[in-house]
């Protein structure tokens, strides 16, 4: 076996002496020398070091220094190893009784002899060979102190880095996995996400198996699941959003799985509600065909859950001139929304674009039409408000603008709204028992629905009944008492940065249903492309953020990740993530599962 030259320093001769000990050399010129009495270090064993070290802490170069605000930590990496140091990547430094954990930050190589290689001769003697002589470099590492590991009551933990390490001390790669889980703070068990990564490599330790998952905190023992406190998912169009969203939310759906219900000794199942705007999500319900019985072992190893959730129901909106054909065998339940829900939620006929005159005269308009007796309807509505009399009332008395007044007559006679509200279903706000239930996946797929409005419509309404009985003292038992993790794909669509009186109500309603999540047990999940136009009082309460490939300036600019990872985004592959989370890790790179845990077509 080939032994690193730089390491024969710390080998005993033949006769006892050391030629270096510490760091500290015996310096023999003819036969005058000069000896240091020093007591040895504690190293790791010298096999490990000759075979795995990276190299050394070194002062040769700059001072070593650590303060309170940063530290200056610099590595010589050895000829053999340095195709084998990226940036990103994780070490260990080794004091007698600790270990200080790092990661490289920053390479450098500077000439090893005072040369000037930039010169035409040298050029063209390089480019006829394509032979450069590694020794002839010095190859830098510049270390971030992450903390310092540390054994408490035979228990390893971390604080802060407040140590410096010695000169001379051996760079170390981490092969043990449980050092990485607690120099990164990451949980050892909860919601798998993926394995860790640098630069799109998964790490491999000395474990079996040899990977490091990443799981999301979903216990209660230092407070309320992360769930509870929001996730984002956010990647441009075709880097894997919906894979990775299946595989995530598909562990929320284990059977072990099981949350507090505020108010009671319960805990339950999670109900799990999916807009979905690609018909993609009701698949759950069905195996992958194409995982082999190596993916399942694998699988059961690191407690990654598998396979179709049997208790997965779709919900169709009955749409006039729409049909659903869909993609899964999930059992279909139609529905249709009923116009008396308008009543409390004056927005769902009142487009973006209505003037806040316009707006406040659709309320007054709804106010008085649900005093009346009979039916409710929209078709009874829209006579309502095209009676002459009930026109000369409002506009003669001044309520309501003439010129106001007919721009809400022509908004709210749409025909997009006559084709989806009282159709022949059942409402939807009597089916809430049956749409919310533990341990359900219900479905709401959208793709079928070719005009953007009532697309929309559906999906605010389901929100909105999801987020008022949540949050309401008197809202219904179902939704109260069952845990809910609400998935919103295309999330920009709906949370966006408010425009007038219309978006400001739903996005306030939203906000105050992130606020709450927690105690109330909702969850929102939400997956997007532009996450830079989600409102921000919305935003701002997301714990967890797990980014893919994006592109956009604006939306990486938004995430306000660190600048060492947010140079990374526009380069992650596919799979490739940032997961940010303080309340969970440090912000690490992960690499999702290569294929899906449920069919995914």
């Amino acid at each position: 076996m080939k032994i690193d030259k730089d390491l024969l320093a710390y080998l005993p001769s033949e006769n006892g002496d050391n030629n270096t000990i510490g760091g500290t050399e015996k310096k023999n010129i003819g036969n005058s020398f000069e000896e240091y009495d020093v007591s040895p270090e504690s190293y790791p064993p010298l096999q490990d070091i000759k075979d795995e070290a990276f190299g050394i802490i070194t002062t040769g170069i700059e001072p070593l220094e650590i303060t309170e605000s940063g530290a200056i930590i610099t590595g010589y990496i050895n000829t053999e190893k340095r195709k084998d140091v990226r940036l990103g990547t994780y070490v260990i430094v080794p004091y007698n009784d600790e270990d200080l954990f790092a990661r490289i930050w920053k390479m450098q190589y500077k000439q090893e002899y005072a040369v000037d290689d930039a010169t035409e001769i040298h050029s063209k003697r390089m480019l006829r060979s394509n032979i450069t002589d590694e020794v002839d470099y010095k190859f830098l590492a510049y270390l971030d102190p992450i903390c310092i590991l540390y054994s408490k009551d035979n228990l390893l933990t971390r604080r802060m880095s407040d140590r410096i390490p010695r000169p001379n001390t051996p760079i170390m790669p981490v092969k043990d996995k449980m050092k990485i889980q607690i120099g990164l703070n990451i949980p050892e068990e909860g919601i798998f996400l993926g394995h860790l990564s640098v630069g799109g490599e998964i790490i491999k330790t000395h474990a079996v198996p040899p990977t490091v998952p990443y799981y999301l905190r979903n216990d209660y023992s230092i407070g309320d699941p992360l769930v509870f406190r929001h996730i984002l998912v956010c990647g441009s169009t075709g880097t894997g959003k919906t894979f990775l969203t299946k595989n995530i939310l598909r562990q929320f759906m284990s059977k072990e799985n099981r949350y507090n219900v505020r108010g009671t000794n319960a805990s339950k199942k999670p109900c799990l509600i999916v807009l979905d705007p690609q018909d993609e999500y009701s698949q759950m319900l069905e195996d992958n065909p194409e995982l082999t019985q190596e993916d399942k072992f694998k699988f059961m190893s690191e407690k990654v859950d598998f396979g179709g959730c049997e208790n997965t129901l779709t919900f169709i909106a009955k749409v006039d001139g729409q049909s659903y054909n869909g993609r899964s065998r999930a059992q279909q339940m139609e529905f249709t929304i009923p116009f008396d829900m308008v009543r409390n939620n004056s927005w769902l006929i009142a487009p973006v674009g209505m003037t806040d005159l316009q707006y406040h005269g659709v309320e007054l308009l709804l106010d008085d039409f649900f005093k009346q007796t009979g039916e409710h309807t929209y078709n009874r509505f829209l006579d309502y408000i095209d009676d002459d009399l009930t026109r000369s009332n409002y506009v003669d008395t001044g309520k309501i603008h003439e010129a106001s007044y007919d721009g809400i007559v022509r908004r709210v006679r749409d025909r997009a709204l006559s084709k989806v509200f009282d159709q022949p279903a059942k409402p939807i706000d009597q089916m809430l028992d049956e749409i919310v239930r533990p341990g359900q996946i219900s479905v709401f797929p959208t793709e079928y629905i070719s005009n953007t409005r009532i697309r929309d419509l559906i999906t605010l309404t389901l929100m909105t009944i999801i987020v008022d009985n949540k949050l309401s003292t008197s809202g219904e038992a179902a939704v109260k008492e069952t845990p809910i993790i609400l998935a919103l794909d295309e999330a920009h669509r709906y949370l966006a940065h408010p425009t007038g009186e219309h978006s400001r109500r739903i996005v306030a309603k939203f906000a105050d249903a992130a606020r709450q999540g927690r105690k109330e047990g909702l969850g929102l999940f939400l997956i997007t492309q532009d996450p830079q136009d989600i409102d921000d009082t919305v935003f701002k309460q997301i714990n967890t953020r797990i980014i893919l490939n994006l592109t956009n300036d604006a939306a990486i600019n938004a995430l306000k990740v660190k600048k060492e990872y947010e140079r990374r985004i526009p380069y992650l592959k596919k799979g490739q993530m940032i997961v940010h989370s303080p309340d969970n890790s440090d912000m690490v790179e992960i690499m999702g599962l290569q294929k899906c845990v449920v069919k995914h077509v």
